[in-house]
């Protein structure tokens, strides 16, 4: 027996005491309350009865990363059915998967069957000690049980060791099984590309790659820089590392990538022939310009200022873009063109590697360009929110949402496509005022009514739209557009829009879908489309001819988590309230010196500007005069950098006489200069990177004697193409002058460290992993030693066969909690003390109470109990007298029995008389 709180114990000694002073009874009441005591503290204690024969608990651990076999699934598929075919009553089996994260496929179950792989992982890593502290975690500490992985050992992240020192503190094994790929007679990889940290512009300089062979071959070396072949022809691999001295000059500043590529015949790992290295050409920071106009005044008043300046069209944005830039100017962009991960790579440009940007007004830029919701949005001095007095005319919308199956599927951060969708709807629908109307329908074979065209001054059922499901089989097009139609006709709201979503690549039976189209223009309706998938999917044109002919917009979400601020881009330009098409005078405000020598006389008109609001603690420099009173310039440090809105367009149809302002290349320059500022050098500090396999180095050498100021410097690991989130690690002193920090490259790609020192960062050299670290050079057995090394921690074998599992598996202790056993018993000893202390216990004898009374000298006492005797009906002996006593002596009948309850109280009645006597 166990108790959960045995402390409880302790109360027994003052309750006890208690209950003797104040609750003592004679006889068997007593021992009644005395177990009642016990029960009850014993109650509180939990005290639990443990039992064998609850069986065990086994989970096994799948690695489904790129380096296993290709039929892993099923493998692992028929090995735990295998298992769960011997389980035992009380027996329980989970599953857990993993690649570069873990996750639990199936929890601990005594009878249902496995179903198969649900949940996609990534498989460029395979994070062994994360799926062991998953398994971990599902076995309850009071039970018992085992731990089998069936993998190739060829584990990335943490030392899986240390899990499983901690499980075998539980009693819990670890089991294996290695399933890997069959070894191959040939594999040339290339294990680096060592270039160096940086240098200059025309600056010659050597570098060296390693490829190493497991047998002598002739095989083929490719050099790219930049997809520039600079290298190729054959070369003779000997067993072993094969170094290739390499060289180079390059003639412009910014980030060069250099490849290697080596091909061989019967090399049996491919996925291993290529190596990437990136290598920073200094220069002063560079402006980089995106813009539709290069030779525009924006582009022309840079180039004046004597500015470093790239400008090009916009495109999707990485970190490897930004590298050696200074400021990004973004001159009436659209946020679709630079693609959600360039929206992430952008705003851990400025806030963590602390780059300027400039963001230019116009129709496809702030609220209108989709930059509501997006990542870019928290960088912007000024909120893109929309107000109520922003609105124009009311508006009936009719959301038609794609419910086909293909909707269902999972995407990296655990949700479905459906839930990003019904999450962009109810964020679209959040913006519409009470006077709107709105109505919401999930579509694949046929239309699913969600609610029918509602005011919002009612109340939107917003939690059914966030429930959305997927049905089955694809869109139908025609029969989305014909309830589109049916819903949106009933209003008379002067705007009315149907808003289509639907798969790019799965959009079906579009049917009448043109006469559809037509009906609703010749009733001035217009239709826009939002795509998931790319523009040149196979239902893209479709899509593209819908929007075309029901005079709306059309927009391709190449990634799902764009869905939310496509939609309330949408939303917006419908309402046609967050871009102000008329012209407004401008007042220079008290920050306008920050930008050089700026006069706020002989302000301009612009012809229009893009209706944001100043958020605080953000700079103006200039605001307009009309009655929104709205910041056109604005201005803050965010981050570790700076940005700047300037919310009318500089060129274009909305410039009005701002094209003629003489001042405003000074205030372009201005602009772009200050954002520059930011990323001032700091002192002699030099950052250093090294990669060695797939583990990161990141060193910092201080001047000598120089003290830090502030907290110890951290490194910020930014994933280069923005599709994952930066990694904080802290540093730690190796000498006197040098801090270094090491974390682990868990993928392919380019990684670009910053070093925080204060309110400072450095930006150190980038580093680049150019496939998943488990292909890396290495034999089966360097894994199959690892599991058996695992293994031996806690005394786990190698599981060649299923069979027996179970029974070797120790068995949990069953607890079956006795406490409520003990209260019942309690309430049964409470009634059994009532019942004896009411009615077969004897009755307890009263003394009568004395008559006290107060006699004269010489006077004769009655004697009271006497006389009441002589008036019974049978007769008693008649009253006697007896001589009175002193005055002040007190005659008593009877004198109470000494000790107890109630002698104490009848001592006190008496002295209360005597008062009143008195």
């Amino acid at each position: 027996m166990t108790f959960t709180l045995p402390h409880a114990w302790v109360l027994l000694l003052p309750l006890g005491l208690f209950l003797w002073k104040y609750g003592r009874r004679p006889g068997l009441p007593m021992w009644l309350r005395a177990a009642l005591l016990v029960l009850i503290v014993g109650a509180l204690s939990g005290p639990e009865l443990r039992l064998t024969g609850a069986g065990s608990d086994v989970v096994v651990v799948v690695d489904r990363s790129a380096s296993m076999p290709r039929d892993v699934d099923r493998t692992a598929q028929e090995l735990i059915t295998l298992l769960e075919a011997q389980r035992r009553p009380g027996d329980r089996v989970g599953v857990v998967t993993f690649g570069r994260e873990a996750r639990v496929e199936k929890p601990l179950s005594g009878s249902a069957g496995f179903g198969g792989f649900t949940h996609p992982v990534d498989a460029e890593a395979s994070d062994l000690s994360a799926a062991l502290d998953a398994a971990g975690a599902l076995i309850p500490d009071e039970r018992t049980g085992r731990v089998l992985v069936l993998s190739d050992g060829r584990a990335t992240g943490a030392d899986a060791r240390g899990v499983a020192r901690r499980l075998a503190a539980r009693g819990l094994a670890v089991d294996w099984r290695h399933l890997a790929r069959p070894e191959p007679p040939l594999d040339v990889a290339v294990v680096s590309v060592d270039v160096p940290a940086a240098v200059s512009v025309r600056e010659p300089f050597q570098f060296s790659a390693v490829v190493h062979a497991s047998a002598s071959v002739t095989g083929t070396v490719r050099l790219e820089r930049n997809g520039r072949v600079l290298l190729q022809g054959p070369f003779d691999f000997q067993p072993g590392p094969n170094v290739l001295p390499l060289r180079d000059l390059v003639e412009e500043p910014g980030l060069v990538r250099y490849q290697l590529s080596v091909a061989a015949p019967g090399d049996g790992v491919v996925e291993n022939d290529r190596g990437v290295a990136v290598l920073r050409v200094e220069g002063p920071p560079r402006v980089l310009l995106l813009t539709n106009q290069s030779r525009g005044t924006l582009a022309q008043s840079l180039a004046d200022a004597g500015l470093q300046l790239e400008v090009r069209e916009p495109f999707r944005l990485t970190l490897d873009d930004l590298d050696g830039v200074g400021s990004v100017v973004l001159e009436n962009v659209d946020a679709n063109a630079l693609g959600e991960p360039g929206l992430n790579a952008l705003a851990a440009y400025v806030e963590e590697a602390g780059g300027g940007l400039v963001m230019t007004g116009g129709r496809s830029s702030f609220g209108e360009g989709g930059y509501r919701r997006s990542p870019v949005e928290a960088l912007l001095p000024v909120s893109l929110e929309m107000r109520e007095e922003q609105r124009r005319a009311s508006l009936a919308l009719s959301v038609l949402m794609d419910a086909s199956c293909s909707m269902g599927v999972t995407v990296p951060d655990g949700r479905t496509k459906m839930e990003l969708a019904a999450e962009g709807v109810v964020a679209a629908l959040t913006l519409l005022n009470p006077k709107d109307e709105v109505s919401v329908h999930m579509v694949d074979t046929e239309a699913h009514e969600v609610f029918p065209l509602s005011p919002v001054e009612d109340g939107l059922p917003l939690d059914a739209v966030a429930r959305g499901f997927s049905g089955g089989g694809g869109i139908y097009v025609g029969e989305a557009l014909r309830t589109g139609r049916g819903e949106i006709l009933q209003s008379q709201k002067p705007t009315r829009h149907v808003l289509l979503f639907s798969d790019a690549a799965d959009s079906e039976q579009p049917e009448d879908y043109q006469r559809t189209l037509s009906t609703l223009r010749a009733e001035g309706v217009t239709v826009s489309v939002i795509g998931l998938g790319l523009p040149s999917d196979p239902d893209a044109e479709l899509l593209r001819e819908v929007a075309a002919r029901g005079g709306g917009r059309v927009y391709f979400a190449e990634d799902a988590m764009s869905l939310p601020r496509i939609f309330s881009q949408e939303t917006l330009t419908v309402a046609r309230a967050t871009f102000v098409d008329e012209p407004a005078s401008l007042e220079g405000a008290p920050d306008l010196p920050l930008l050089g020598r700026l006069s706020s006389e002989g302000l301009p008109q612009v012809g229009g500007y893009n209706l944001t609001y100043l958020k605080p603690r953000a700079n103006v420099a200039l605001r307009t005069l009309d009655s929104n009173g709205a910041p056109v310039l604005a201005m803050w440090p965010r981050g570790a950098g700076r940005t700047v809105a300037f919310t009318a367009e500089v060129d274009g149809p909305y410039t009005g006489g701002l094209r003629t302002w003489n001042s405003l290349r000074a205030a372009l320059e201005g602009m772009v200069r200050w954002t520059l500022a930011g990323a001032a050098p700091v002192g002699d500090a030099v950052v250093r990177t090294e990669r060695r396999g797939h583990l990161l180095r990141v060193t910092l050498d201080l001047p000598p004697g120089e003290a830090l100021a502030g907290a110890a410097p951290t490194v910020v690991l930014l994933p280069g193409d923005g599709r994952g989130s930066p990694v904080e690690r802290p540093m730690r002193w190796e000498d006197e002058d040098r801090l270094v920090a090491e974390y682990p490259l868990d993928g392919s790609g380019t990684w670009h460290p910053v070093v925080r020192l204060g309110s400072k960062v450095l930006r150190a050299p980038p580093v680049t992993l150019p496939y998943a670290p488990e292909f890396e050079p290495g034999s089966a057995k360097e894994g199959q030693a690892l599991l058996q090394a695992i293994a031996a921690v806690g005394g786990g074998v190698e599981r060649l066969s299923m069979t027996g599992l179970f029974m070797e598996a120790p068995e949990s202790l069953g607890r079956v909690a006795l406490a409520p056993w003990l209260v019942a018993l309690a309430l049964a000893v409470l009634l059994a003390e009532v019942a004896v202390r009411r009615f077969l216990s004897a009755p307890r004898l009263k003394s009568a109470r004395p008559s006290q009374v107060r006699a004269r000298p010489g006077a004769t006492v009655v004697d009271t109990g006497a006389a009441s005797a002589a008036s019974s009906p049978q007769g008693a002996p008649p009253i006697t007298e007896r001589p009175a006593q002193p005055e002040g002596a007190e005659t008593t009948a009877a004198k109470p029995a000494e000790g107890g309850m109630d002698s104490a109280l009848e001592a006190a009645r008496a002295r209360a008389r005597r008062r009143l006597d008195r």
